[in-house]
């Protein structure tokens, strides 16, 4: 009896390496389908949110064009932008400046 027990042990070992091998690769397949998943809905998401800010810019733009300001609000964006990227462009040579000076890269 002892002697068909200690046969049966290396089987039972065996099955319970396949078992936790198989699991693990189970376990990462799921993992990779959650995360497939994940990236998908993260990208349904912005398509919306581009969709939506389209439509809000359509929609804003209507009004102006049937209010008679369109050509004022276009000007007032187009100089608020070149401003915000002569500042920005300012500060980004400053950083530079200061990087060479105290060689900090």
């Amino acid at each position: 009896m002892v002697h068909k027990t200690l046969r049966i042990i290396p089987l039972v070992a065996l099955l319970a390496m396949s078992i936790t091998v198989h699991a693990d690769g189970v376990i990462n397949r799921l993992d990779n389908q959650l995360s497939h998943i994940e990236n998908t809905i993260n990208g349904t998401q912005r398509t919306i949110r581009r969709s939506q800010n389209k439509y809000d810019n359509t929609q804003r733009t209507m009004t102006e064009l049937k209010n008679g300001t369109y050509a004022e609000k276009r000007v007032e964006r187009a100089v608020k932008n070149k401003k915000r990227r002569a500042v920005n462009s300012l500060i980004h040579r400053s950083n530079n400046a200061i990087r060479k000076a105290t060689n900090i890269y």
